[in-house]
């Protein structure tokens, strides 16, 4: 496997790799995770391994990226997707978005700094010009700050905080332009 990222923390013996994950290892970590059920779609899993000096190799964080859900009111409003007809806010979302929709680090390794080498390794392995989250635990912990997302405030508290950011993706995507014709959408 391809090592994204590694670094040593100098009270830990060994060595953490970032690298392309696996469901598996997501499996390993979704109990740590404030919500019971897993992802709706996957795009990329992004893994990091604890290689001890001594013993196997261990998954202790996990990121993984999604395709986005088709409606999002926060999203619409900071992209300005609100004109476009439901089709052509769908095909602009897929072509443009991927969602990190887990972050869950293993409670003995919080606080060493993981998140963010986790999240910096999804958004690398993003396709699209934009990557975003939705987070209810915002309020507590910055990780989507610390990685260079803006942080959008929903309209209402009962909404997550939105989080987006732009990829250096290497490929222009289709700029949103709803089709007007006799002050219609066409879609």
């Amino acid at each position: 496997m391809p090592i994204i990222a590694s670094f040593c923390a100098n009270f830990l013996p060994g060595l953490i790799e970032v690298t392309p994950g696996t469901r598996q290892d997501y499996q390993t970590l979704a109990r740590f995770h404030y919500l019971p059920k897993r992802p709706a779609t996957w795009a990329a899993i992004v893994a990091a391994r604890w290689q001890p000096d001594v013993g196997p190799p261990r998954t202790i964080g996990v990121a993984i990226l999604s395709h986005p859900s088709a409606l999002h009111r926060t999203r619409h409003r900071v992209f300005g997707l609100r004109p476009m007809r439901f089709g052509q806010r769908l095909h602009w979302v897929n072509a443009n978005l991927r969602t990190v929709s887990r972050v869950i680090i293993h409670p003995q390794f919080r606080g060493i700094g993981l998140s963010t080498p986790l999240i910096e390794a999804a958004i690398a392995a993003c396709p699209t010009r934009y990557v975003e989250a939705s987070a209810r635990m915002g309020r507590a912990h910055p990780l989507f700050e610390r990685a260079g997302f803006t942080r959008v405030e929903p309209l209402t508290v009962d909404e997550a905080i939105y989080y987006w950011r732009e990829t250096p993706s290497p490929r222009p995507p289709p700029v949103p332009s709803p089709v007007v014709r006799n002050g219609r959408g066409l879609g």
